[in-house]
């Protein structure tokens, strides 16, 4: 019987069981959530106000109100993160607009499928950030990224984070292969556009395809909870992904429980 309980696949907890299994078994299986930090919460902000700026001509304190509204929302703290965040969306906003493009039609479009005309056993969702259907040659899907370092090529943006690709391979084929997809980089200084080609999506979707297989055939072979945990190297507390404290308290006492009950 499986043990993913109310499972399905998605690029970010596709991503997570190839880059670091043991956080894909503490969520999925163990249900202990690896806490957000504010870093990977200023997204959340800085695209929303960037299609607030787009929407109105708003004032740079009713700007900052609607930022600082969301980022306390969500429990987020760090004001030079939410000052980062609040940079980014006026240099979305820029960037989209010297493209013309306007406001998007849709914000976080659901793709979802039942996964079975894949073969798999599992639904697939996920999320898109802006939509266009309107005045662009085909549909256009754009995701953004708020990242410190903006890759200059889409060369170095695979190189530095292949996942990003994969996410967006992974939504290219659930909505039929039929829109086009980008990646917009963006920092509180600069940004990059990147187009990404429908080889690079095809060959993508081979890769995150081939890994939600192998997410099913671990979970078949593995009949209880430490069957997960003991089919993936001892997790390096080290690591950044463990950095909240009581979260590695709670990682080490699952592992210590599994080695001290054989």
């Amino acid at each position: 019987m499986s043990l993913l309980k109310n499972f399905k696949h998605s690029a970010s907890s596709t991503n997570k069981f190839v880059n670091v299994p043991q956080l894909f078994v503490a969520d999925k299986i163990m249900g202990i959530k690896q806490p957000y930090g504010d870093a990977a919460i200023r997204g959340n902000v800085a695209e929303p106000l960037a299609r607030y700026l787009m929407a109105r001509d708003v004032t740079g304190e009713q700007a900052l109100d609607f930022a600082t509204k969301k980022w306390e929302k969500m429990g987020a703290q760090d004001k030079t993160e939410l000052r980062f965040a609040y940079d980014c969306a006026y240099l979305i906003a820029e960037e989209l607009q010297s493209r013309q493009l306007k406001r998007p039609e849709k914000y976080q479009e659901r793709v979802f499928n039942d996964g079975k005309e894949f073969g798999l056993k599992y639904g697939i969702h996920g999320f898109m950030d802006f939509s266009y259907f309107k005045n662009v040659p085909m549909p256009l899907v754009i995701d953004i990224k708020t990242t410190k370092r903006v890759p200059s090529s889409l060369e170095s943006a695979m190189q530095m984070n292949p996942s990003h690709f994969l996410q967006q391979s992974l939504y290219w084929k659930l909505t039929g292969q039929n829109r086009k997809f980008a990646l917009l980089y963006v920092s509180n200084k600069k940004t990059n556009y990147l187009e990404i080609s429908e080889n690079y999506l095809e060959e993508g979707w081979k890769i995150i395809y081939h890994n939600m297989k192998l997410i099913e055939r671990v979970d078949d072979m593995c009949k209880s909870k430490a069957d997960w945990l003991l089919s993936f190297p001892y997790p390096d507390l080290s690591s950044f992904y463990f950095s909240d404290k009581k979260f590695k308290e709670q990682i080490t006492k699952l592992y210590e429980g599994v080695l001290n009950n054989g």
